[in-house]
């Protein structure tokens, strides 16, 4: 049995989704850059004249230039992992110069040393907290280990030219100074603390720990979600959806079975028998499929439950797998709705060349046993009852009555009690005179709608 049909997810296909979501997180990281970069822009701009703000201006227009690349080349599916590691480390690269290399308008006697105390560091944790809309662990750690390397380097880079003082907290301390000289020595502009660079190194690596555990969290519950919707629509091919609904918000097998009101709905197709010794086994299989398809999204819309399929016949029920005081109107509308889509098909089939399709409808709404059926190996969900076996003796007796529709005056009236005259849900449905049915020792109060018109002569089933 293939991943499909037994409800489990191809990892190729799983696969595709997850680098489809990727492709996807590409796209956020690169708008939520540029949008960003020109919140920045802006703020540039409003706040320092222009001699002060073009570098940084021409900075962010080269971030965004950089950010596009990376996502462009993944949309033309020429896109790597590597491609886009390139550039985020280009990316750090450039990021650690502007935030260590003094601009050329700062104030005289302004020193690399100094812009290492700046706050400007923070831009980097902004840097990684980005990259977790990429989606992929692998460029968030990737990130991460850019940062270190890039800042490290520039930082290490500061430390090392003439003139630096490098020191860390603990060399103050085992040097005995005193306040004041503590205080002179980190005020010092060519003073460069190594601690400091310890810290932030910790806080690159700890920010890119939590970020790529929560992507990656993230990817498990997308595969979770991808394989809960894969097996629901392996569900969904054999069971109604609203029983699938049911199956997955509660997470229970609907309990013992218990008795309750139901509207019940038999649709059969009219000299099936026959039409069946004129078609060959594929145009059959394709012609049955194609009036269930037809009946059963009829019914969904309806919200009913299909039961089954009885060779040509469609068996449906409204009023599980829960209670809805519009039960018997819903039925009775499917009902309606079921015969004007044949109609509506018979139509397309004349177009071709094809024999129209006749069907013959029974409803009934009574008391039924409701719930699973079955042994522990394997359970059906479905109604037993007295009110199934009328539904299916009234679709029998559209044969003898040549009716499209034949409903009992219990499924009537329930529908008329709930303020929907049945004429207007069906129009031409009339009284008809009681019917004795099979299994039954009194006659059934019904209502009929006659059958569309004769199927015109000359017309034949095509043959494929």
């Amino acid at each position: 049995m293939s991943g499909a049909a037994d409800g489990r997810m191809p990892w190729k296909d799983l696969s595709r989704d997850i680098a489809r979501e990727e492709l996807a997180g590409l796209a956020y990281m690169f708008w939520a850059r540029l949008v960003a970069l020109g919140a920045m822009a802006v703020w540039l701009a409003l706040t320092l004249p222009f001699e002060r703000s073009g570098l940084y201006l021409a900075a962010i227009a080269c971030f965004a230039l950089l950010g596009a690349p990376p996502y462009l080349l993944a949309r033309a599916g020429r896109g790597s992992t590597w491609v886009t590691a390139a550039f985020l480390l280009l990316d750090a690269a450039i990021l650690s110069y502007i935030l260590v290399v003094p601009a050329p308008f700062s104030v005289e006697g302004w020193t690399p040393q100094l812009n290492l105390r700046l706050p400007s560091f923070v831009y980097f944790g902004v840097f990684l907290a980005g990259m977790a809309l990429s989606y992929s662990p692998i460029l968030v750690i990737w990130a991460g280990i850019a940062s270190v390397v890039a800042w490290s380097t520039a930082f290490l880079w500061v430390a090392g030219l003439p003139g630096s003082v490098a020191y860390t907290s603990v060399d103050m301390l085992d040097r005995g100074l005193n306040s004041e000289a503590v205080i002179r020595a980190y005020l010092d502009p060519d003073a460069v603390s190594l601690t400091t660079l310890y810290n932030q190194v910790v806080f690159l690596v700890l920010v890119t720990v939590i970020l790529a555990l929560t992507v990656w969290r993230s990817r498990r519950l997308v595969r979770r979600q991808v394989a809960a919707e894969a097996q629901r629509g392996a569900l969904s091919r054999y069971f109604s959806p609203n029983i699938v609904d049911e199956i997955a918000t509660s997470g229970d097998a609907f309990g013992e079975p218990a008795v309750q009101p139901v509207a019940v709905l038999f649709a059969d197709m009219v000299g099936f028998t026959a039409i069946s010794e004129r078609l060959p086994p594929s145009a059959l299989v394709g012609l049955l499929r194609e009036f269930h398809s037809r009946l059963a999204r009829v019914a969904f819309a309806h919200g009913g439950t299909v039961d089954k399929y009885l060779g040509d016949a469609i068996m449906v029920h409204f009023g599980t797998p829960r209670q809805r005081p519009d039960d018997p109107v819903r039925a009775l509308s499917c009902a309606a709705a079921m015969l004007d889509e044949i109609a509506r098909w018979n139509a397309a089939r004349a177009l071709v060349g094809d024999a129209p399709v006749e069907i013959g409808i029974g409803i009934h709404y009574g008391e039924v046993l409701v719930g699973n059926i079955g042994d522990t190996q394997r359970l059906e969900y479905t109604v037993l009852g007295d009110a199934v076996n009328v539904a299916s003796r009234l679709e029998r007796l559209t044969r003898e009555t040549g009716a499209g529709l034949v409903a009992s005056d219990a499924l009537v009236q329930a529908a008329r009690d709930r303020g929907s005259p049945p004429e207007s849900l069906v129009p031409g449905l009339r009284r008809d005179r009681d019917r004795m049915v099979r299994g039954r020792h009194a006659p059934v109060a019904v209502w009929t709608l006659p059958r569309p018109g004769p199927i015109p002569a000359g017309i034949h089933e095509h043959r494929s």
